[in-house]
């Protein structure tokens, strides 16, 4: 008999650890907003959310980003990028 494991996503997006105080008061971005706050495009947007590279959730239908977690995880990012050079 074999052994079922159920499919549980796991989080793409590496160092980053979720402080429940913070949600608190954590600011939540609209899509529009985290657009202009990030400077990209919205297909971009929803690409990065698809591919679990930001973190999101859906609040009514719409997804809502917490702006010190984008903030966070473009930090990672051009961190990472700094070291590759």
């Amino acid at each position: 008999m074999t052994k079922i494991t159920p499919n549980i996503p796991q989080s793409q997006i590496e160092n980053i650890h979720l402080d429940p105080y913070l949600f608190k008061n954590e600011e939540w971005l609209t899509t529009d907003q985290a657009i202009a706050h990030l400077n990209i495009s919205r297909s971009t947007l929803y690409r990065l959310r698809k591919q679990h590279r930001v973190p999101s959730l859906k609040l009514g239908g719409s997804p809502i980003f917490p702006k010190h977690y984008l903030n966070k995880v473009l930090l990672l990012r051009a961190e990472r990028n700094l070291k590759l050079e």
